[in-house]
């Protein structure tokens, strides 16, 4: 059996489903009762059940969508101010999410282009609707 030599290469080499368990059942470490520890905690709670819906649903072909990989990227280093602007001391989950970001990094990125798929459905909605043409 192949050991990860790391932390980060065992993240990489996990299933999605197992990522998505570890960021579910990882505490998000903001405590406090002041209005902005109560918005961070919102925001991270937001922020892992989007990611565990997400991660959930990954097919497992080595690849990820150009926007979520960007997307992501922003939030979580959005996220991670806020939590050095409240002085946040349990970074558990910060930690797990940027070994998201390296695995996320390991995958192929596959750039959607808008109109490219509007062209492709409507030359498949011609079809569907004529009965003839290829596809």
């Amino acid at each position: 059996m192949n050991r990860p030599s790391s932390i980060s290469d065992a993240i990489a080499s996990a299933e999605w489903e197992a990522i998505a368990k570890m960021i579910a059942t990882t505490s998000t470490g903001v405590e406090g009762k002041s209005p902005r520890s109560r918005r961070l905690r919102t925001k991270a709670g937001l922020v892992k059940i989007i990611l565990v819906n997400k991660l959930g649903g990954f097919n497992g072909n080595d690849s990820i969508d150009m926007a979520l990989f960007i997307s992501s990227f922003k939030t979580i280093h959005a996220i991670e101010r806020e939590y050095d602007e409240n002085k946040v001391k349990k970074r558990e989950f910060i930690t797990l999410l940027k070994l998201l970001l390296h695995k996320f990094g390991k995958q192929k990125l596959i750039v959607r282009k808008r109109l490219d798929m509007l062209n492709e459905f409507d030359r498949m909605k011609g079809v569907v609707e004529n009965g003839n043409g290829t596809l």
